[in-house]
């Protein structure tokens, strides 16, 4: 009986130390839908806004106080807690980062075009997340605008 047992273990352990491994094992992941880029002019039909990262964008809202006053309240929101409401001093979080993010009243923002804000705001950069899910085009439009009105 004590050699059937062993015989056992010594024939189990190939298929043991297999399943060991098999976590490790690069695989192909089937209900993964591959990552492609949609045609030149075409429209997305998942819903999803598509933004071209090369070419420039236009911006489409004229800065009326109806949009600065909303993209006033989306900085306070989303921007400040890091960049800070003014240059001087950044926001709480921001503070505790190294180094400090810019301030978004700087000789720095101020000479980047309507397009390279927007799609910052959008993509993110750095460690700056991005906000294409958490704001619409219309209010990252809006931001783009109050941006340009501070001093």
């Amino acid at each position: 009986m004590k050699k059937a047992a062993k015989l056992a273990v010594v024939a189990a352990a190939p298929i043991l130390m297999a399943a060991l491994w098999m976590d490790e094992q690069p695989s192909y992941k089937p209900y993964r839908a591959p990552v492609l880029s949609p045609p030149a002019g075409s429209v997305p039909v998942s819903g999803r806004e598509v933004i071209p990262q090369g070419g420039e964008l236009k911006n489409p809202l004229l800065p009326t106080a109806a949009s600065l006053a909303e993209g006033k309240t989306f900085f306070e929101i989303n921007c400040a807690l890091c960049h800070g409401m003014t240059s001087a001093e950044r926001g709480p979080v921001g503070r505790k980062l190294t180094p400090p993010p810019p301030g978004l009243d700087s000789e720095m923002v101020r000479g980047l075009s309507d397009a390279t804000i927007f799609r910052a705001i959008t993509f993110g950069f750095g460690r700056m997340p991005q906000f294409r899910e958490k704001l619409t085009p219309r209010e990252r439009w809006s931001l783009v605008n109050f941006l340009r009105t501070r001093k």
